[in-house]
């Protein structure tokens, strides 16, 4: 009989969910998939550069932005999003 660990962390999470952006971790594989909604475009970040998404994307959220801060935070991220988001 196999043991089920119950303390795993979830497979995936939403940790975002905005008309503009939608993201998701993956702790288990350590990766991040972010979604730009207005251009239809997703990608997905693994190891370090999930890391870094995830401390920047903290940072950005500790304070209040506008929807055109938003904007530009993803524009930074836009090279990452290089697949059509067909299939969400």
């Amino acid at each position: 009989m196999r043991t089920v660990n119950r303390s795993r962390e979830p497979a995936m999470q939403v940790v975002f969910n905005h008309p503009m952006m939608y993201v998701i971790d993956y702790p288990a594989q350590d990766a991040v998939e972010i979604l730009d909604k207005r251009a239809g475009r997703v990608g997905l970040m693994q190891g370090a550069t999930a890391e870094r998404f995830r401390r920047e994307f903290q940072d950005f959220l500790s304070e209040e932005r506008d929807e055109d801060q938003l904007a530009d935070f993803m524009e930074a991220y836009s090279a990452v999003m290089n697949q059509k988001a067909d299939r969400h």
